[in-house]
């Protein structure tokens, strides 16, 4: 029989074997890189190399102007995803608590949900011009959906048997609301919002970038104009780590609220 301690060491190695192999696939990338740059393999005016990508890196976050257009994207991104999810996890709640209003609105839901925001920057330009509201439009026309989708199946799906146990003790409809329904439900709207908050970060940016509102996208649509590709790069790897930091927190949130799920229980064997 092994001792609780041995199998927390063995878990612990286990994970810090995985991030060493990550760590080391990116450095082999990077290194990579760096080799056919350095070859002429790769055309330093179209793909610069990492070591010119980082100088520029380190020159853009010395400056005050990535601090203030890192603030303007955050603001209209942190908008953008709260007003989706004021507006789609109610809604998608009530949905999926109704069998009829479920099959009657899965058709309009998946139909609207395939039009691509990008598509409706000419018309939200003219209604609002280059400004943040134009950005919150595009950005809850894209991150609703699949907040409100993940609202409809986490209700839709709470075990049957739940519900009749619920139902044979005689709780009323916001016990079972509060005691089955929710508990249920959080992870998949836990997981609307981790999706919701990646392409809201995605809408925000491609909104700055073809409407020309202020951020980090402009910042971007900037330096290609000028074509000073190093810079461009380094803003783009930037808006990577962004959306990195933005998913590892979220899940990290996530994790503390749902300890108590069994899908957040770390797997034996």
């Amino acid at each position: 029989m092994t001792a609780p301690g041995a199998l927390l060491r063995r878990a612990g190695a286990r994970g810090g074997g995985a991030g060493g192999v990550k760590v080391l696939t990116v450095l082999g990338v990077v290194a990579l890189w760096q080799l056919l740059s350095s070859t002429g393999a790769l055309a330093a005016d179209v793909i610069p190399s990492p070591a010119a990508i980082g100088v520029s890196l380190v020159g853009v976050l010395g400056g005050p102007e990535f601090w203030q257009a890192l603030g303007l994207t955050l603001l209209s991104w942190a908008l953008g995803l709260l007003v989706s999810i004021c507006l789609a996890v109610p809604v998608g709640l009530l949905l999926g608590a109704s069998e009829l209003a479920y099959r009657s609105c899965r058709f309009t839901i998946d139909f609207l949900r395939t039009i691509p925001p990008v598509a409706l920057v000419p018309l939200a330009l003219l209604l609002y011009g280059a400004t943040t509201q134009m950005k919150l439009v595009l950005v809850v026309l894209g991150a609703v959906w699949p907040l409100l989708l993940q609202s409809m199946y986490g209700v839709h799906q709470v075990d049957l048997v739940a519900r009749e146990t619920a139902r044979s003790y005689r709780l009323g409809r916001w016990l079972r609301t509060a005691f089955v329904v929710l508990p249920s439900a959080a992870p998949f709207v836990f997981t609307g919002v981790r999706i919701a908050a990646t392409m809201a970060l995605l809408l925000t940016i491609g909104a700055e970038v073809i409407g020309g509102a202020p951020g980090l996208g402009a910042a971007m649509a900037l330096a290609q104009t000028a074509s000073d590709i190093p810079r461009l790069f380094a803003l783009v790897a930037a808006s990577a780590v962004l959306g990195v930091l933005i998913n590892t927190v979220l899940a990290r949130v996530e994790r503390r609220v749902l300890s108590w799920h069994v899908s957040q229980r770390p797997s034996r064997g």
